[in-house]
């Protein structure tokens, strides 16, 4: 399959391939399909023709509005319209009004300030745990490093157990063996061992 691949790669990159190499890709339905759609863009790309973009008279098609005046005029606006509602409000409530408004207000004003402060005890109440935490954490961290140091310690002290025992088994392993030699030349006479 990838040597197909390899052969449709080089017909779309306009090389000349055998009759035999065409036959095969031509023979495998999936790759037919991709040779004909090919052929087709192949044949409109040969036939596109630039088209000219038509000339028209944009000025009079795009509004000239300067983007400074369009601000200005909006700024105006909004500067007209807050002066407008200012005056509204003290023109228009009674004076009855204004005072049960201001009492309105400094309620409010009250009641901002003892949110703020619950604002700040919640703060530092989050500032405090924080900071337990992250003593916590390095409690933690400190107990897991020496409890690593402890489990190595352990582990360096049963491998230097375990390396002595192995030398002194290899040790009496060689008494041994010397010992048995040492029976056997022993056992034989005089004249063989000189012989050796």
């Amino acid at each position: 399959m990838a040597s197909l691949e390899s052969l449709f790669e080089q017909w779309l990159d306009g090389k000349v391939l055998s009759d035999k190499q065409l036959q095969q890709l031509e023979n495998d339905p999936e790759y037919a399909a991709l040779m004909s759609q090919a052929q087709v863009w192949q044949q409109h790309s040969r036939d596109y023709k630039a088209v000219p973009v038509p000339i028209w008279d944009r000025q009079s098609t795009i509004s000239q509005f300067s983007a400074v005046r369009v601000f200005s005029v909006a700024g105006a606006w909004a500067v007209a319209a807050s002066v407008l509602v200012c005056s509204l409000i003290f023109l228009v409530i009674p004076q009855s009004d204004a005072q049960g408004l201001l009492a309105q207000v400094t309620k409010q004003t009250h009641l901002l300030q003892s949110q703020q402060k619950q604002i700040d005890q919640m703060q530092k109440i989050i500032t405090a745990q924080n900071q337990l935490q992250q003593q916590q954490m390095y409690q933690l961290a400190k107990e897991a490093i020496a409890t690593g140091r402890v489990e190595r310690q352990e582990d360096i002290a049963s491998l230097i157990t375990y390396i002595k025992t192995q030398r002194a088994q290899d040790q009496a392993y060689l008494r041994m063996q010397l010992n048995d030699l040492a029976e056997q030349v022993q056992e034989q006479p005089t004249a063989a061992i000189a012989k050796n």
